[in-house]
């Protein structure tokens, strides 16, 4: 009986390896696959895409994710319309993990981005740990901005010194490497549905794997990107900002509390569209995103500031 159960183990592990690798091939080829431009900054190489034509919108996205998300996001929501700016993170694919990755240094590597394009004005879309970076582009370059839209985005709480912090800032250590996410996406997805609150489809799946081109950026978000707002909340003034904002956010979103955009909302008096379920992604509730996203910019792009 046990020569039985120990062959179908390793018929079992031989299949799973099997079917690891090709996914894995697939997965460094469709991360390769994207026409992926390069720019040299004070902070290194940064990587990003440039697709359409039109208002010019940054996205600074989350954890997990690259130019590669970067852009699938902005597809979502825009489709074909206007020019989609995305680049990756630092230490996310293609972008170097400069000494201090910090979202105010994040910020300048933004500015040369944009300079480096000719683009004079933009729209700063943040998604969820790339709220930080945006929001301290939108305090520094207030003449660069023309709209910031903040989607399920990190937002200053409240103050605390790093002793303070509890709880996990990122993803545990275990599956930041490829097979166990791999393993974890493809089998045990309904962990990742429960970490977000969110119904997830094979779309967002790819778009976190492979995951180690993306680990130092992973652990930089970690370590530094996800504290930075409360550590150092002093110097996200965000009262001073001077562009239109539209904030779009779910009530039970696990990730970013409702509680703590509550307060932003209470600081900057923006737009906003609140969704009492959705999660983390704010699914199941159609399109009604999209359509408050691209109402907000053609109601604020001929705006003159």
């Amino acid at each position: 009986m046990w020569i039985y159960i120990v062959g179908l183990l390793v018929l079992l592990s031989a299949a799973l390896a099997i079917q690891f690798s090709i996914d894995n091939q697939r997965a460094y080829a469709r991360l390769a696959d994207f026409p992926v431009h390069e720019i040299n900054t004070e902070f290194g190489m940064l990587s990003y895409l440039d697709e359409g034509s039109g208002e010019a919108i940054l996205i600074s996205h989350g954890i997990f994710g690259g130019y590669d998300q970067a852009s699938v996001t902005l597809e979502s929501i825009f489709g074909d319309d206007y020019r989609k700016i995305s680049p990756s993170r630092f230490g996310y694919p293609g972008s170097a993990s400069p000494q201090e990755p910090t979202p105010k240094n994040q910020a300048k590597a933004f500015l040369d981005l944009l300079n480096q394009l000719s683009i004079q004005k933009a729209y700063i879309l943040t998604a969820s740990a790339g709220g930080a970076a945006g929001i301290q582009f939108a305090i520094q370059y207030p003449e660069r901005v023309k709209g910031l839209i903040l989607l399920s985005s990190g937002v200053p709480g409240e103050k605390k010194t790093r002793e303070e912090i509890t709880g996990l800032m990122g993803p545990p250590e275990p599956i930041l490497h490829d097979f166990p996410m791999w393993l974890s996406t493809k089998y045990f997805g309904f962990v990742f549905k429960s970490m977000f609150a969110s119904d997830i489809d094979n779309t967002i799946y790819k778009t976190m794997l492979p995951v180690s081109p993306r680990l130092k950026g992973i652990l930089a978000d970690e370590n530094i990107t996800n504290i930075d707002m409360n550590i150092n909340y002093d110097d996200y003034p965000v009262e001073a900002i001077t562009a239109p904002i539209l904030v779009v956010h779910a009530k039970d979103d696990p990730m970013v509390k409702f509680a703590d955009t509550q307060k932003f909302i209470a600081r900057t008096h923006p737009e906003t569209a609140i969704f009492d379920t959705g999660g983390h992604l704010i699914t199941g509730n159609g399109d009604a995103v999209s359509i408050k996203i691209n109402e907000f910019i053609n109601e604020t792009k001929d705006n003159i500031r």
